[in-house]
């Protein structure tokens, strides 16, 4: 059963050396402002004891930590299953395994975004309402924390794009692997966006709660109906924003303790956002894959459409049903201490998978003339193991080599915070 609202009081807190940090997808783990600073901006009303939310009980929900490992090895096994390559010498021949066969059901466990920006939301409001700052403060750590390691990933493939035709590697390999590898940023350009609203979107939330919540959702499925049902195209770019917002938003309610409803309430609504899928691209002119397909006519990516609002649900209110069980396995100690290893480097697991993966297919196919086998065959099955473990140890290399990168703003000392005085 659902809290009450709480009310929206304006608390006032002064900050000294501030850097605390709460983990986030890729990315999204933030510090506060080094500079003193008194600000005021909306915030929940604080709660104590049994009524707190969980990131109002602790700094670190081990839910969210370990949704966002879960998350990010599913970003990581998802690219690592698509790629079918053939190289004849002058051109790479390169086919989504994920586009044929029963792919489109992997799209469905492995497209985890929604996931990704509810945990991203769920950080950003335990950080907001622990040490509120001015938005030019909040944007300016939290860009200082994601640039440097985006800007070593960037400088790195400029550099490749032209140290590697020069040193013998064939321009068409090259061509295609500079050509996929800054595909990846798309997430964190959506995600510098969301950060950019937060403080609308966290001022919207003080007033409205969960019903707040539902109307941004409500607007992405308007959006779907104007573009599909009145046949206005150009307003599905709105869904850019309104779904991931949704997400976001749906992460501020989960950390305000909004979402402690039982178990059976929310397998409900994981349930009924499954229906709503499953309606959706059998009823509905959706096609069937999570991610853009070739041969579709469109995709539910770009932008994302009503699937994603309804994936949305499935993800968020089954993981929050089973609360309970996974809490308890993210606190064994080995998936602990996997977790907390990823947490540290799961910015630099996330930029460099892909470049692991171009370096074992130039090896397999320009190096030793060895095509990867077509998807869902035999011979596909019987070589994902070893597949798995290539690119697994050349993305330990190369996340050994860049991973300081990642956490050069880790290392400071814990703020010290006060109330400001009435």
């Amino acid at each position: 059963m659902s809290r009450p609202a709480p009310s929206a009081p304006t608390v006032q807190v002064r900050l000294s050396k501030a850097d605390t940090h709460v983990s986030g997808p890729p990315a999204q783990r933030a510090s506060s402002s080094s500079t003193a600073t008194r600000s005021t901006i909306p915030t929940p009303a604080t709660r104590t004891g049994a009524q707190a939310g969980p990131l109002a009980r602790q700094a670190r929900d081990p839910l969210l930590d370990l949704l966002r490992a879960v998350g990010t090895v599913a970003v990581v096994i998802a690219h690592w299953l698509m790629p079918q390559v053939a190289w004849d010498g002058s051109e790479m021949s390169v086919v989504n395994v994920l586009g044929s066969g029963p792919g489109w059901v992997v799209t469905w466990l492995i497209q985890v975004i929604p996931l990704m920006f509810f945990v991203a939301g769920a950080a950003t409001f335990g950080q907001v309402r622990r040490r509120p700052a001015p938005w030019s403060q909040f944007m300016g750590v939290r860009l200082r924390r994601l640039v440097p390691p985006v800007a070593v990933f960037a400088g790195t493939w400029l550099v490749l794009r032209a140290a590697l035709p020069a040193l013998g590697v064939p321009e068409g390999a090259v061509e295609v692997a500079a050509t996929i590898a800054p595909q990846l940023l798309w997430y964190l350009g959506i995600y510098v966006v969301l950060l950019a609203a937060s403080h609308g979107l966290l001022a919207w939330y003080a007033k409205t709660g969960v019903v707040g919540v539902a109307a941004i959702g409500a607007a992405a499925l308007g959006v779907d109906a104007l573009r599909f049902g009145a046949d206005v195209p150009h307003v599905g770019l709105a869904n850019l924003f309104l779904v991931w917002a949704f997400a976001y938003t749906l992460g501020f309610a989960y950390a305000d303790g909004r979402l402690s409803w039982s178990s059976r309430a929310c397998a409900a609504l994981a349930a009924a956002g499954l229906v709503g899928l499953v309606v959706a691209v059998t009823v509905g002119p959706y096609p069937l894959s999570m991610v853009g397909m070739p041969g579709d006519t469109f995709s539910n990516m770009g932008p994302p459409t009503l699937c994603l609002v309804a994936l949305t649900l499935v993800q968020v209110f089954g993981a929050v049903a089973l609360r309970g069980p996974l809490v308890a396995l993210a606190q064994t100690p080995w998936v602990a201490h996997a977790v907390a290893w990823l947490s540290a480097r799961s910015m630099t697991v996330y930029l460099w998978h892909l470049t692991a993966m171009f370096v074992v297919i130039g090896l397999m196919t320009v190096g030793a003339h060895v095509d990867l086998p077509e998807g869902w065959t035999s011979s596909w099955w019987l070589t994902r193991p070893a597949w798995f473990a290539a690119c697994l140890v050349v993305l330990l290399v190369l996340v050994r080599v860049f991973e300081r990168v990642e956490q050069l703003g880790q290392r400071r000392p814990r703020p010290v915070v006060a109330l400001a005085a009435a």
